[in-house]
C-alpha cells in the first residue's frame, strides 16, 4: 500500500528506478488514468491524440513503467469516454499499480467523481499508486494549489480522492523564489499542518498502511510555526 509522488516523473524517476524495483514487480499488472487533459475530449481524442500510443504523452509514462521491469502488455490505458463503470472498475480490481498523471486536477477528480463513479474503488485500492503533479496531489483528502501552478491563476483548497488522509499537505513543482517559499511557510502556520515542497527533481514514497513517509531528491518541509 505504497503512494508515490512526483512533480516530475522525467527528472525525478530515473532516480528511482532502483528503489522502486523493490516494491513494484515486473509481472505487475498497470492501469493508467490519463483524464487530466485541459479541455473536454472524446474517446478518439483520447486514444488517438492526448494520449496516443507511443506518443509523447504516453512515452513519458510507459517509458517509466518499462525501466521499472513492468511489461508493456500489462499496461492498460483507461478511457473515461468508451469504457463504462464496470469496466473500469475491474481494471481497477485487477491492477496491482495504478498511475495518475499530471495535468488538469479538476478535470480528474469529475471524471473519477462524478462521470464515472469510481472514487471509492480508487480510495480503497490496496495496491501501490503513482501519482504526477495533479496525479499526486489528488490522492490527498485536501490539497492545496498555489496560484502559479492553478489552471484559473489564483491559490486554492480543493478536495482529493482521499487516499491519504492528509498526513501533510504538498507542493508539487516547488518554485525556489522566496515569496514563494515564505508562501509555504504561511499555509503551514494558517492551517497547523506541515508543508512537504516536492520539487520537479524529488520524490515521496508513502506507505499508506504504516503511514512512513520517505523523502527522494529535492524535498524541503516547512512546518508550522507553534511560537
Amino acid at each position: 500500500m505504497y503512494s508515490i509522488l512526483f512533480s516530475k516523473i522525467e527528472l525525478a524517476g530515473d532516480m528511482m528506478v532502483p528503489k522502486l524495483k523493490e516494491i513494484i514487480s515486473k509481472d505487475s499488472k498497470v492501469s493508467i488514468f490519463p483524464w487530466t487533459f485541459p479541455k473536454e475530449l472524446n474517446g478518439e481524442q483520447l486514444e488517438s491524440d492526448f494520449f496516443k500510443k507511443n506518443g509523447k504523452r504516453y512515452q513519458r509514462y510507459v517509458s517509466f513503467l518499462l525501466k521499472l521491469g513492468v511489461e508493456e502488455k500489462n499496461i492498460n490505458i483507461c478511457n473515461c469516454y468508451s469504457q463504462n463503470t464496470k469496466t473500469l472498475k475491474k481494471m481497477i480490481h485487477n491492477s496491482d499499480v495504478l498511475l495518475f498523471p499530471g495535468g488538469n486536477p479538476e478535470m480528474l477528480y469529475s471524471k473519477v467523481v462524478q462521470e464515472t463513479e469510481i472514487l471509492y474503488d480508487i480510495k480503497h485500492f490496496n495496491g501501490i499508486v503513482i501519482g504526477e503533479s495533479a496525479g499526486a496531489v489528488l490522492q490527498f483528502k485536501r490539497y492545496f494549489i498555489t496560484a502559479k501552478n492553478n489552471y484559473y491563476g489564483y491559490e486554492a483548497f480543493y478536495d482529493g480522492f482521499g487516499l491519504l488522509n492528509d498526513p501533510f499537505y504538498l507542493d508539487v513543482h516547488t518554485d525556489s523564489d522566496t515569496k514563494y517559499l515564505n508562501r509555504l511557510q504561511q499555509i503551514a502556520n494558517e492551517t497547523k499542518k506541515s508543508v512537504y515542497a516536492l520539487y520537479d527533481d524529488g520524490c515521496i514514497i508513502i506507505n499508506r498502511k504504516s503511514n512512513q513517509v520517505i523523502t527522494e531528491g529535492h524535498v524541503e518541509i516547512y512546518d508550522c510555526d507553534t511560537m
